[in-house]
């Protein structure tokens, strides 16, 4: 990693299923290792076909580590809401999102709930209670499995629960520190913090990762959201945690990230 930006920098991306013989895709990762990347949230269809050490150990081949299992995919996939109003479908989803903790089980890599949080606006009160629900009982998979259940928070557009990181912290309340996190977004900060350096600093506790992405959703450096500014925040508050970025494809993905990384460095040296 560059020394002009310390903390670990990640990329969010897909797994292929056929990772070990899809020979684009070994180009693109050499592509990420090449522009300083410490390592990737993988999104899968379903990990459950996937071995979970074979992924840690191929990412390695590349000098890459897997810093956390993104949910979105599989979520998608699957039709799954832990905020359903359907009793039978939240509890679905509860068990299925166990099984995910427990296919990771490593306390350095956490599990993103974004997706998977549920996206039906018709009763954002019951939605609320039932996420509530199902974070409680989550909370004792995530410390069993020693993995990071780590609820993101995003917009009032996309879902009806867990939008600012006020809400978020709401909701997780009550669960254990080490193992319920929440993650920022750049981007859905943009919508919903009126204050975003008073968002994190209250939030700083049980933040593990963040997510940098622009204010139209591309990848560093193709916005207007002041990273720099945002950087300054990060650094007065003591965050050295990860980052991890995240975002629509303008060009080629493995040039869209070199561009995006070497973005967020100069922003990082900026922010002084």
């Amino acid at each position: 990693m560059s020394s002009a930006f310390p903390y670990t920098l990640s990329y969010q991306t897909v797994l292929p299923d056929d990772y070990r013989s899809n020979q684009a895709f070994a180009n693109t990762l050499r592509q990420f290792r090449d522009a300083g990347l410490w390592g990737l949230e993988l999104n899968m269809a379903d990990p459950a076909t996937m071995d979970y050490q074979d992924v840690v150990e191929f990412l390695g081949g590349f000098d890459l580590r897997l810093s956390m299992f993104a949910t979105g995919l599989s979520a998608k996939t699957a039709g799954l809401s832990l905020s359903s109003a359907d009793e039978a479908e939240r509890l679905r989803a509860v068990e299925t999102c166990s099984e995910y903790l427990r296919w990771v089980q490593d306390d350095d890599v956490g599990a993103i709930i974004g997706f998977m949080k549920g996206m039906d606006r018709s009763d954002p009160g019951a939605a609320r209670t039932a996420f509530r629900r199902s974070v409680l009982e989550l909370a004792p998979v995530a410390s069993d499995t020693r993995t990071p259940l780590i609820i993101e928070a995003t917009n009032r557009y996309e879902t009806p629960v867990a939008n600012s990181l006020e809400d978020t912290l709401e909701l997780i309340d009550g669960t254990p520190a080490e193992w319920v996190r929440i993650l920022p977004d750049t981007f859905h900060m943009n919508i919903e913090e009126a204050d975003q350096a008073a968002a994190l600093t209250n939030a700083f506790p049980r933040i593990m990762s963040i997510h940098l992405s622009e204010n139209n959703r591309t990848l560093p450096g193709r916005g207007g959201f002041d990273f720099a500014a945002f950087f300054r925040t990060v650094k007065t508050i003591g965050y050295t945690g990860r980052f991890a970025m995240e975002g629509n494809i303008v060009g080629s993905e493995g040039d869209d990230v070199a561009r995006a990384a070497d973005a967020v460095r100069a922003a990082w040296t900026s922010a002084v």
